[in-house]
């Protein structure tokens, strides 16, 4: 998925790139996802905690990709999280 937003975000002028995450930050298979998210020029990510959730993971990527991390338990505070990303 970071491999995707990373080639995506690539064709877009680097001052005006941010992406987000919403995602539980388990990691299930590939290579490390942290190191793509320091390429991302900004990446927040909202922890879903809702089931089984890598809180760690999350807390290392958002910082790899200068960004924020918000913690979300259900789909009504997806809008607040990215209202509070979007203000910092």
């Amino acid at each position: 998925m970071i491999r995707m937003v990373d080639r995506q975000l690539r064709r877009i002028p680097t001052h005006d790139t941010r992406a987000r995450l919403l995602s539980d930050c388990v990691h299930n298979a590939g290579p490390d996802p942290r190191g793509v998210a320091a390429r991302v020029p900004r990446l927040d990510v909202l922890l879903d905690t809702s089931g089984e959730h890598d809180a760690d993971l999350a807390r290392d990527r958002a910082p790899r990709g200068r960004g924020h991390l918000a913690h979300v338990n259900c789909y009504q505070q997806v809008a607040p999280a990215l209202s509070e990303v979007f203000s910092r």
